[in-house]
């Protein structure tokens, strides 16, 4: 049985694997590693990932080989903003930002 630190601690590090590929596929970008790193944020912080795309007015939803690669590299940053609006209603501001400090 998983403790709740340990719990914890898995989904702070999902965060950061989600959040840094998201960062990886802006820096150099693939249409497969796109896709990848968007799916994989959407397992971590689905709801508020879904929150953002609304406030922008995406809310038909498309099937990833569908979507062109720059709106695809668009949503990179919108992705982004909802993991961390997720993490930081879970964890705190001040700790998501010093642990994302620890990987610039």
């Amino acid at each position: 049985m998983e403790t709740n630190e340990a719990k914890e601690l898995k989904e702070i590090d999902d965060f950061i694997k989600a959040f840094l590929k998201l960062e990886t596929q802006k820096r150099n970008p693939t249409r497969d590693g796109m896709i990848h790193a968007l799916s994989e944020s959407l397992n971590v912080a689905w709801i508020d990932i879904k929150n953002v795309e609304a406030s922008r007015k995406e809310t038909v939803p498309t099937p990833w080989e569908q979507i062109p690669n720059h709106i695809l590299f668009e949503k990179l940053t919108e992705y982004q903003q909802g993991l961390y609006n997720h993490a930081v209603k879970k964890y705190g501001e001040e700790l998501i930002k010093r642990i994302l400090s620890e990987y610039n």
